[in-house]
């Protein structure tokens, strides 16, 4: 009699349980059409107390997690060690979009298998249902399910295809709501029709960002500042508000099979038509590293912005003399005694670097000086930072002479990304280019790039948004590049801000071997102001012509360079 009353209590137990189980998985994915839209759960709290154990591996539970962030950020990792962490099968839904994760002054921290989802979403989408004759407004209604909370950044994509449409355009007005989900947005009154870029149909579709943040907002998915040797691998983003992937001050973090695209409507948290834009903005960005990031079989498309972009910063300067340069500072200052200074001029000319021996204050900007900043081709919300009037000066005590004017630029050699490393990874179907390089001592190898709609791979100093720097010691090779928008699959170039092709040694010893590039617009490969290195091997078929040129590669300004032209 004992034992069948045990059996009947463990059966009944064991029913309670499954009864109790479905009706948790039930209430779970009361989703709008019955999908699963994940639990609450404190992701930050769970690994606040395994590193409090001294746990050194911490595996979370696999499940689909809704989190709430924390002072803007739903995780943040501060001044860790020597972790793993675990995450497969875990998908972390953030509940309002501002950042996912936040890695600070960590050192050989790993992060593997989480998937990264927003709900809200970062962007929202619609179906345009009229145009003004010359296209100079745009009314659209958003599709079910994408959130209304309009922010500009529009792209406009193909109703067939899926894919980009036109090209990107500056000078959108605001969102005006004219009925029940349906917006009207007017290209200004700069704007001039031209049928080979206002290419927007009626059944295209709008997207641009969305944005939740009642308890304030901080861009960007996933940050690091001051990692040594991070490890993010096989890390899935479906939405994020600004970059994807951010490092800044890092030394040798790797991203190992990282991936950034649309979300499949099979696995999606509603009902709706499918995604069209991935992530907000770049995809991977790395600035001011120590050591340049190691990207190894990333993925990333349908971004808004660049597949990647390893870079550091310029200081716009008053000009140089004798030992002094004249550093204009609107906002912070981070160079040291010690540093060692790349110089461009304002035509683009790059002199010997120079080291820093003294730093002293040297007053405010004068108003000659800031008639000067006016006067340069010059990005314009750098500009205004720039001839701000209480702006201070900084003079700059360096090792050697030097001479040039107002409107040269300086940099930080040693902070750009150099020692960087992208490999086999895939970057397609975005806005802008694929892989874009201002750092030294690194390789772009194996890579495809796919309709990207700028430049493929694109090595350059960006003077115009301050961004340095200039590149030596680069290999480009073995990459599978396919039709990308622009001339120039691959180039090689950088300006100051008089648009003169700057003089051989602008770069230094640039290879690109053994690249396969098809269905390109020629020139396929551009190579400008470059000292040293070679352009072998590559294969181009099926090139597209533009315009006059006819030359499948072209150099200008260089020297010493091999080519099998």
């Amino acid at each position: 009699m004992g034992t069948t009353y045990r059996h009947n209590s463990v059966s009944i137990i064991l029913k309670n349980v499954i009864i109790i189980s479905f009706l948790a998985l039930f209430i779970q994915c009361q989703s709008h059409g019955g999908k699963n839209k994940g639990n609450d759960f404190d992701l930050q709290g769970f690994i606040n107390k395994e590193i409090a154990k001294g746990n050194k591996t911490i595996t979370i539970p696999p499940g689909s997690y809704r989190v709430t962030p924390q002072n803007q950020q739903h995780l943040y990792l501060k001044n860790l060690s020597d972790i793993s962490i675990i995450a497969e099968g875990v998908e972390m839904i953030c509940t309002e979009t501002t950042r996912a994760i936040t890695f600070e002054n960590c050192k050989n921290i790993s992060l593997k298998g989480m998937t990264i989802d927003y709900d809200p979403l970062c962007f929202t989408q619609g179906v345009i249902t009229k145009l003004a004759p010359d296209k100079s407004y745009i009314e659209f209604k958003l599709d079910d399910n994408y959130p209304d909370n309009l922010v500009e950044r529009i792209e406009i994509f193909d109703a067939h295809t899926h894919n980009l449409k036109r090209e990107t355009y500056y000078g959108w007005t605001p969102f005006e709501k004219i009925g029940d989900r349906t917006y009207r947005v007017s290209k200004g009154k700069n704007y001039k029709y031209n049928p080979n870029i206002d290419k927007e149909e009626i059944g295209d579709i709008l997207v641009t960002n969305n944005d939740y943040t009642p308890n304030g907002n901080m861009p960007h998915a996933i940050y690091s500042d001051e990692c040594t040797n991070l490890c993010l691998e096989d890390i899935t983003l479906y939405s994020g508000n600004c970059f994807g992937f951010f490092e800044t001050n890092g030394t040798k973090n790797n991203y190992i099979r990282c991936k950034i695209d649309r979300r499949p409507p099979e696995t999606d948290m509603y009902e709706r038509p499918k995604r069209i834009r991935s992530n907000d903005a770049d995809a991977f960005h790395s600035k001011f590293a120590y050591v340049g990031p190691q990207l190894t079989e990333c993925f990333a498309r349908y971004q808004g912005d660049d597949g990647i972009n390893i870079c550091g910063k310029y200081y716009m300067t008053a000009g140089g003399k004798n030992k002094t340069i004249r550093v204009i500072v609107p906002h912070s200052f981070d160079l040291e005694v010690g540093n060692e200074l790349e110089i461009m001029t304002i035509d683009g000319n790059r002199l010997p670097n120079v080291k820093i021996v003294k730093i002293e204050d040297g007053g405010t900007i004068s108003p000659k000086e800031i008639d000067g900043i006016k006067r340069l081709n010059q990005n314009e919300g750098n500009k205004k930072n720039l001839t701000q009037p209480n702006n201070k000066i900084i003079n700059l005590t360096v090792d050697k002479d030097v001479n040039f004017p107002l409107g040269s630029i300086i940099g930080d050699r040693n902070r750009v990304g150099s020692g960087f490393s992208v490999k086999n990874c895939y970057f397609g179907y975005n806005r802008s280019r694929g892989i874009l390089i201002k750092a030294s001592d690194g390789e772009v190898s194996g890579n495809t790039l796919e309709c990207n709609n700028m430049h493929a791979v694109l090595i350059t100093p960006e003077a115009w948004w301050l961004e340095s720097g200039c590149s030596d010691n680069v290999v480009v090779k073995d990459n599978t590049i396919i039709g990308n928008g622009h001339p120039e699959a691959i180039c090689v170039t950088g300006f100051g801000f008089t648009g003169n092709t700057p003089p051989a040694g602008l770069h230094k010893n640039i290879t690109i071997e053994n690249n396969n590039i098809s269905d390109c617009y020629i020139p396929c490969i551009y190579v400008g102001s470059t000292l040293g290195g070679t352009i072998k091997n590559n294969q181009i078929t099926n090139p597209k012509k533009t315009g006059e040129k006819s030359s499948l590669i072209e150099t200008k300004n260089c020297d010493m360079l091999e080519t099998d032209l």
